[in-house]
């Protein structure tokens, strides 16, 4: 899945914090995508940054499975992506 820094912001402005987390549950099931803890964690932590934290069990159970030094790594990853999108 190929989304701009652009697109990002715009879910996050209009306050379309669902977005994200639409995206990180399509990557958490597989639906049209390669199924990927790893991504799915990024956009729920975008989610989580931009207000959403219905997505919190979600995060906290992939703490549970990926490895702490993962889980830094891609939390700082979503942080970024976030700011840039923000900045964008």
């Amino acid at each position: 899945m190929n989304i701009s820094l652009s697109d990002i912001r715009m879910m996050i402005l209009c306050e379309f914090p669902l977005s994200t987390e639409e995206i990180g549950h399509q990557y958490y099931d597989g639906e049209g995508v390669k199924k990927s803890l790893k991504e799915a964690y990024v956009w729920y932590r975008i989610a989580q940054c931009a207000g959403n934290h219905s997505v919190d069990s979600l995060v906290d159970y992939i703490d549970t499975t990926l490895t702490k030094s993962t889980c830094c790594k891609l939390s700082s990853k979503a942080k970024h992506i976030y700011t840039q999108a923000l900045q964008h």
